[in-house]
C-alpha cells in the first residue's frame, strides 16, 4: 500500500514553488484514439464520454521515497475529443532530480464516503460521478455505443469502489528512461493511456465480448475487476519504456 501524506483540502495552492503538470494522451495501440475502440472480440464502441479522477499524484526520488503533488482532477472527454494533449492534473512540488511518478486513478479513500451533496466540483453531484446506491465514486467512466447485427446498444464501462482505486507506478530508479527532472519553472510530464488495453481481455482470459450482457452494463463484479487488471497495464511515460503498473491487492 502507498503512504501519501494528505491534504484536507483540494485546492492546488502550494508553498512549493515548481509547477508539475500531467499532459494526457490516448492511443488505440501505436496509433492516436479517435474515439473508435475496437474490442478483442471485434467489436467497435464509438465513445461517448470518458471520465476519470486522477489523485494520490507523487513523484519518486531515486531511494524510492514519494515527494506528494497534492491535488485532485477530473478529466471530462466527450466522443469529439480532443483526446491528446489532455491537462490530466496540476499541482506544485520542490524542483529536484526524480526516477518517475506515481499516481492513482480514484478518489482516496477518506474522500471517497463524503456525501457528494456536500461537495464541490470534482466531487459534486453535478460531475455525475456519485454512486447514490453505492456510496462511493466512479473513477473510471467509459461509455458508447455499439452497433451488433442491425442493434446499436449503449455501453457502460464504469470502475469504482476502494478496492479498485488504481495506482498507476511510472517509476523505476534502475531505469534512466523514466527519469524527470524539475527545474524552477516546473515540469510538463507527458503521459499515454492506450484505451485499446481496456477492452483487450474479457474475464478468466476470455474474449471481451459484447455480445455478453455482462460487458455491456458494468458497475461492479467480475467485469470491473478485470477493467481494473486491463487499466493496469495501459499508462506509460510518453517515449520511454513502460514501467510497471502493479494492481493493489483486490482484497484490500
Amino acid at each position: 500500500m502507498r503512504t501519501l501524506i494528505l491534504l484536507a483540502s483540494l485546492s492546488l495552492t502550494s508553498a512549493f514553488a515548481a509547477p508539475v503538470t500531467l499532459n494526457l494522451n490516448i492511443m488505440n495501440g501505436t496509433q492516436p484514439f479517435n474515439g473508435a475502440l475496437t474490442t478483442s472480440a471485434g467489436q467497435t464502441i464509438q465513445t461517448t464520454m470518458w471520465q476519470m479522477y486522477i489523485s494520490n499524484v507523487a513523484l519518486v526520488r531515486g531511494d524510492g521515497t514519494e515527494v506528494a503533488v497534492p491535488g485532485l482532477n477530473l478529466i471530462k472527454l466527450d466522443g469529439k475529443g480532443p483526446f491528446q494533449n489532455i491537462l490530466a492534473f496540476k499541482g506544485d512540488a520542490p524542483a529536484g532530480e526524480y526516477r518517475g511518478i506515481r499516481f492513482d486513478v480514484g478518489v482516496p479513500r477518506t474522500l471517497n464516503h463524503v456525501d457528494a451533496s456536500t461537495q464541490k466540483e470534482p466531487l459534486g453531484l453535478d460531475a455525475g460521478m456519485f454512486w447514490a446506491w453505492n456510496p462511493g465514486y466512479i473513477f473510471s467512466r467509459y461509455e458508447g455505443k455499439v452497433t451488433i447485427g442491425n442493434q446499436t446498444t449503449d455501453v457502460y464501462l464504469h470502475m469504482g469502489e476502494d478496492k479498485r482505486r488504481l495506482t498507476v507506478d511510472l517509476a523505476d530508479t534502475m531505469k534512466p528512461g523514466t527519469a524527470i527532472s524539475v527545474g524552477a519553472a516546473g515540469k510538463t510530464v507527458n503521459i499515454s493511456l492506450d484505451a485499446s488495453k481496456m477492452v483487450s481481455s474479457g474475464v478468466n482470459s476470455g474474449k471481451f465480448d459484447l455480445s455478453d450482457a455482462q460487458y455491456l452494463q458494468v458497475h461492479g463484479g467480475p467485469v470491473a475487476d478485470q477493467l481494473y487488471l486491463n487499466l493496469s497495464g495501459a499508462f506509460s511515460l510518453t517515449g520511454a519504456p513502460q514501467a510497471s503498473a502493479a494492481p493493489m491487492d483486490m482484497g484490500k
